[in-house]
């Protein structure tokens, strides 16, 4: 057809301009994905203290209903060198006594076994599948050097018992921690409905 022109030129350079936009945001994403771990190292809040040090982090105790008699709070421990958790109190104006606990499963054969203790702690027993999920003084916890130590709900936690008045949400109480090589350290413990 005379007169009629056909430039692909207007067409072109956009698509060569959408073409590179995309490959240089590939490519940045890609550096970004790859990279060394240097920036994701500076956001893991539990690092291996230095030195004959220990650490503690995350600690947080949960909201308790208002006729719950007991409560529990939780935490985190990594220590540069191997230690023990011994021993924890907290002031009576918290609680009558703090003790540190393991949530166990018990099976038939234990029950029987376990049922003074079970009685003893107030009934801190709940039904889970294949058993019952009860709640265990032990004597301590062995803390291993650059391994963190982890108190969470179901496992290892301080039970805080006879508590004077309810854990309320913005409220925050202090426990002192007892480890065989770094003493006694006391924390600052906030009260949350859920983990930080």
């Amino acid at each position: 057809m005379k007169g009629m022109r056909t430039n692909t030129t207007p067409t072109s350079r956009p698509r060569r301009a959408l073409a590179l936009t995309m490959a240089i945001g590939l490519f940045t994403f890609g550096a970004a994905a790859c990279g060394d771990d240097s920036t994701n190292e500076a956001a893991d809040t539990t690092s291996a203290p230095s030195g004959d040090e220990l650490g503690i982090t995350g600690q947080w105790a949960r909201t308790s209903p208002m006729d719950a008699a007991n409560g529990a709070a939780y935490f985190t421990v990594i220590s540069s060198t191997d230690d023990r958790l011994t021993g924890v109190k907290v002031d009576a104006s918290v609680a009558g006594m703090a003790q540190i606990h393991e949530t166990v499963m018990v099976t038939d054969d234990t029950m029987a076994m376990g049922s003074d203790t079970t009685m003893a702690m107030g009934g801190d027993t709940t039904m889970a599948m294949g058993g019952e999920m009860e709640m265990r003084e032990v004597d301590g916890i062995d803390i291993v050097a650059g391994e963190p130590l982890v108190l969470e709900p179901g496992g290892y936690h301080v039970m805080l018992m006879e508590l004077a008045a309810p854990l309320e949400v913005g409220t925050s109480f202090a426990i002192t921690l007892t480890f065989e090589k770094a003493g006694d350290i006391t924390i600052d413990v906030p009260v949350r409905d859920e983990a930080p």
